[in-house]
């Protein structure tokens, strides 16, 4: 089998090389980056006559709006200066950041900082923190056992590093719960919580909560998978038909150009996120590679003994498939189903989300590739939108990007764990 290197990339990073050489600064000079917010807001002070005029906006935002700046993407700071989203970046860059994401860092570790303090301070002389600076969130989560961990994981990382966030996670698998009682759910979370954060599948029910629930002025957020009927707020994740092409170009580069074969097609319950990502692979294997075809689809219903069984009846009822898409859960389920065929090292095989089970799959060289994203920046974004919903501003839809993983760059350990056990009563989790 092929292997594909790892293609996370910020594609601002492609430009640095030209950004820098026409202010003069080598690639293997990069001035010392700040290493605080003060030093960096000195720095900016400093250099603001000599910068171009976007760049002169640009910083006098920073630093007239610190504690905006931890909170706002790229975008966001362009629209308020009414420059392009590359020039935030590349103001970044000449600053010795890889990005405006590091750049941003500095200004999140300061507001971070302060909000901490400030909540010490109050402690030691025996008041109480004020409720309104205080964001009670509710996260609920309709998926697989695996993607639930790692959005609860996800969660708990991110309050133990907002003070003044509280998320209270509660997750479903989806072949456990009935779409109905799930609605039910979403309308007793939003009597207790400022907002909510949604991982849900389609149905007429579940939308019809999430609209009664945003009509009563409760900030709804789609994370991952989008509900577009459903009125929410807005929805953060990746573009998961994008996803698919992906998915389907590198499957078909991975086998032989105009080789033919079958592809098998591993799906759950309705969820957009899995429709879109089918709708992408279908057509990119039929404008770039009509050799291969999708043979048949197979329900995975997000269970392991579910999955391995379908698989295994489908090689046994059609033979060996030249690739296996699986835009759901239950990895493992199809790579036991390939290890104990003996095709491990035959059957191209992509799926989505990197986790304990699937990076095991890739290590062993029985998955290709898996399709992953940003859990903890997506939190992030979704916490974010909430904020803007509240101050009165409408948030724009966040779409964030996706990353590859094979067996090489595979080895990435979060310490969500022990991140869940410091951030005491701001996080809790349950799943049903």
């Amino acid at each position: 089998m092929g292997a594909v290197p790892h293609c996370a990339i910020n594609i601002a990073e492609m430009h640095a090389a030209d950004i820098l050489a026409r202010k003069g600064v080598s690639m293997n000079h990069r001035r010392a980056k700040p290493r605080s917010a003060n030093e960096l807001l000195a720095l900016l002070e400093g250099e603001r006559g000599e910068l171009s005029k976007s760049g002169r906006r640009l910083a006098s935002f920073f630093i007239s709006n610190p504690d905006d700046t931890a909170l706002l993407t790229s975008a966001e700071v362009a629209r308020h200066c009414g420059v392009h989203a590359s020039s935030v970046v590349r103001l970044a860059q000449s600053l010795g950041f890889s990005g405006y994401r590091e750049f941003q860092s500095l200004f999140q570790k300061d507001l971070s900082a302060s909000i901490a303090g400030a909540r010490l301070n109050n402690e030691a002389n025996g008041l109480a923190p004020a409720s309104s600076s205080r964001l009670n969130l509710h996260l609920l989560i309709d998926s697989g056992r695996s993607f639930n961990e790692a959005a609860r994981s996800a969660a708990a990382f991110y309050c133990a590093h907002h003070a003044a966030v509280s998320i209270k996670t509660e997750s479903y698998v989806s072949h456990a719960v009935e779409p109905h009682h799930f609605a039910r759910q979403i309308e007793r979370a939003a009597a207790q919580a400022q907002g909510l954060v949604l991982v849900a599948r389609e149905h007429p029910a579940i939308n019809g909560a999430v609209r009664s629930v945003v009509g009563r002025g409760i900030p709804v957020i789609c994370l991952t998978t989008d509900l577009p009927s459903s009125a929410r707020t807005a929805y953060v994740g990746s573009d998961q038909y994008a996803s698919g092409n992906t998915a389907g170009w590198l499957c078909g580069r991975m086998l032989q150009r105009d080789q033919a074969g079958q592809v098998l097609f591993v799906y759950s319950v309705p969820f957009r996120c899995q429709l879109d990502r089918e709708q992408g692979f279908r057509q990119i294997l039929r404008t770039e590679f009509p050799a291969l075809a999708i043979d048949e689809r197979v329900s995975s219903n997000e269970n392991i003994d579910v999955t391995y069984e379908a698989v295994r009846h489908y090689i046994g009822k059609s033979g060996p498939p030249a690739a296996i898409y699986n835009v759901s859960g239950a990895n493992l389920g199809v790579g036991r189903a390939l290890e104990d065929e003996k095709l491990g090292a035959r059957t191209i095989f992509i799926g989505h989300e990197l986790n304990n089970n699937s990076r095991t799959l890739l290590e062993r060289g029985t998955m290709d590739l898996t399709i992953g994203h940003d859990f903890e920046r997506e939190i992030s974004m979704a916490v974010e939108c909430i904020r803007m919903a509240h101050r009165g501003q409408k948030p724009e839809n966040r779409i964030t990007q996706s990353q590859l993983f094979t067996r090489f760059n595979c080895a990435i350990d979060y310490d969500y764990e022990s991140t869940s056990r410091k951030s005491g009563d701001r996080f809790s989790g349950s799943e049903t």
